[in-house]
């Protein structure tokens, strides 16, 4: 038993220095330790990522959001744009038709103002004939009226001894006479009738 504790005595003396070296510099704890200070420190940078990483995700999904709806907006300013687009292009086009119409429309009265000018300058020279034909045959009437109150003077102023020398078998003198009057006033009468 002797040789036993003696055993037991050397394995104490020998494991005591090394208890104290083990427990002053013993590189396995203190890799162990450097190992839990990373992996503390590994476990924050995670946590801290992952915390950055829930942000990112959240501001990407905000802007997303953003996005879809710009472009839901964008795609109603394009279809309110498209549709007045459409719009003025109608009314361009209903414009220019309206545009060709009233064209034609002032076309044809253009026409119609230059016939009607035409018209117009005709029946001014109409007007100026009738005036001065009038006038012509109130000059004839008047000449006429006047031949005609001298044949009824001269009828009113005819006697007895007229009558019958104008009936006279004899020399006829009278009826020649006669007939030269009413001859030279058919004349004068022929001379006023109106020539169409």
């Amino acid at each position: 038993m002797r040789p036993l504790v003696a055993l037991l005595a050397l394995a104490g003396a020998l494991a005591l220095p090394a208890f104290a070296a083990d427990k002053k510099n013993d590189p396995a704890k203190e890799q162990a330790r450097r190992m839990q200070q990373m992996q503390r420190k590994f476990e924050q940078e995670k946590s801290q990522l992952t915390q950055e990483k829930a942000e990112l995700e959240e501001k990407f999904k905000e802007a997303s959001g953003e996005l879809e709806e710009t472009r839901k907006q964008a795609t109603r300013k394009t279809s309110a744009l498209e549709k007045q687009l459409a719009a003025t292009r109608n009314e361009k086009e209903a414009l220019g038709s309206k545009l060709a119409e009233t064209e034609q429309r002032l076309a044809a009265l253009t026409e119609q103002q230059r016939n009607t000018e035409a018209e117009r300058k005709r029946l001014e020279t109409l007007a100026a004939e009738q005036k001065k034909s009038l006038a012509d045959c109130a000059a004839r009437n008047e000449k006429l009226h006047e031949q005609g109150v001298e044949l009824l003077e001269r009828y009113e102023q005819k006697g007895c001894f007229s009558a019958a020398l104008q009936g006279e078998p004899f020399t006829g003198l009278k009826r020649v006479a006669i007939e030269n009057f009413v001859e030279d006033n058919r004349e004068r009468l022929d001379e006023q009738k109106l020539q169409r």
